[in-house]
């Protein structure tokens, strides 16, 4: 007996429902994650049995869906090419041009209403659309279950003589940045949290030059220090821990801990005694190049806390701590004996007060203009302006970088410290 068109009609619409079952399906369970199955479902919930049971053999899960939506994507194509040759004469002249716009037809509606709109659908309430087809999947499952596991044994004969390697990541770093850029669109992560996530991917990258704090803000103590002159400088710093230097910078002999003057101040007598040499301990040097991630194994194996960092000709180039490395992950730890900083102060509108060791990136954001060339290695304004200059600088040195002005305002002998930024046509 031959199907009415309206028959096959309403076929074709019961099969682009269960084309929409599988793809949702297939979005929903890989989602789902089975803490928050065991979370949000009651214990003796028949649902809950049914999703943990498809999801413990996810390999054959899978296979049953494809095997689902395929055939039903092949069983729509053949309702329609009927429902086509019930409407037009299979004589037609025009008969293959009509086959073509079906097929392109068929094409985008099951794109649209067989794969995209459910996918976007569980992907957006995937435990509520799991919860949903958990019932009938189950036992779909179960009626495919012999011809599944015949294919998933197949592609298990396959894969297995194929030589993957395992060294590979399987998501690379700039897909987990690109990830927790989208959750964070999305609402799924905080500020804070997208953030740390970028600082964790980026780590491995990082070396010592990187976060180290430069050779001219290093905090030191020269050999032939006075007792009262250490204390000074533990107090005015807020350091526990200061390098210990003879003649210069490039010549640190070790690392002298503020709590190894406490018998000093208890028996004032002892000072005239004092030997800085004796109570430094050993200084742990490292070149520019180290990673962080190598240096903080480091840190936590050899039980110190600062490492002095060192050029290729053994000159010291800056110091980092164990707190600057952490801080490279978590953000910014304040304490009690912190300054603040103010890195920018504005004037008003047209007008900015800079610190020189501002990073270029920073500046960027703020003033909405590339200021440096991808080819360019300095990182401060500072390096900027001396670029720039090809000279140590004046007070007074200006120049312009598209709309804005650049004025050093504040140096300290040879280094920049503060510069005015104006804006010099604030009408572009």
């Amino acid at each position: 007996m031959e199907l009415s068109w309206l028959y096959k009609l309403i076929i074709l619409i019961l099969l682009f429902t269960l084309s929409a079952f599988f793809s949702g399906s297939e979005v929903a369970l890989f989602l789902l994650d089975k803490r928050k199955i065991k979370k949000k479902l009651p214990n003796n919930s028949l649902i809950k049995r049914y999703l943990q049971n498809l999801l413990d053999a996810p390999k054959r899960l899978l296979v049953t869906i494809l095997l689902g939506n395929t055939f039903v994507n092949v069983a729509a194509s053949i309702v329609a090419l009927w429902l086509v040759l019930d409407i037009f004469d299979p004589e037609n002249p025009n008969i293959d041009y009509i086959l073509t716009v079906e097929i392109f037809i068929l094409t985008i509606l099951l794109i649209i209403f067989g794969e995209l709109i459910p996918k976007v659908w569980a992907s957006k309430y995937p435990l509520s659309f799991a919860k949903f087809v958990s019932f009938p999947l189950y036992w779909i499952s179960v009626i495919l279950f012999p011809v599944a596991e015949s294919v998933t044994e197949i592609i298990k004969l396959f894969t297995s003589k194929l030589k993957l390697d395992k060294t590979k990541a399987a998501v690379n770093t700039e897909e987990i940045s690109e990830l927790a850029s989208l959750s964070h669109e999305q609402g799924a992560l905080v500020v804070h949290e997208r953030q740390m996530i970028n600082s964790v991917v980026t780590f491995r990258s990082l070396t010592a030059a990187d976060v180290m704090t430069p050779r001219v803000d290093i905090e030191a103590i020269p050999l032939n220090s006075s007792f009262d002159f250490v204390i000074d400088k533990i107090i005015s710093s807020g350091h526990s821990r200061i390098p210990l230097y003879e003649k210069d910078l490039d010549n640190i002999i070790g690392i002298v801990h503020a709590k190894d003057f406490l018998p000093f101040l208890l028996n004032p007598e002892k000072r005239n005694s004092l030997e800085l040499k004796k109570i430094a301990r050993k200084a742990y040097f490292i070149p520019l190049n180290k990673k962080l991630s190598t240096l903080l194994r480091e840190f936590q194996n050899k039980k110190t806390h600062i490492a002095i960092v060192v050029d290729e000709y053994g000159g010291t180039s800056g110091l980092i701590t164990f707190e600057d490395i952490i801080e490279e992950i978590i953000g910014e730890i304040k304490d009690e004996y912190d300054r603040e900083e103010e890195l920018i102060k504005i004037i008003n509108k047209n007008s900015f007060l800079v610190d020189a060791k501002i990073s270029i990136d920073e500046l960027e954001n703020l003033l909405k203009h590339k200021l440096a060339g991808d080819e360019e290695e300095y990182e401060t304004l500072a390096g900027l302006i001396m670029s720039r200059a090809g000279k140590i600088p004046v007070k007074g040195h200006s120049f312009i970088i598209g709309n804005y002005k650049f004025i050093i305002v504040e140096l300290e002998e040879k280094r920049i410290k503060k510069v005015s930024i104006e804006v010099i046509n604030s009408n572009k």
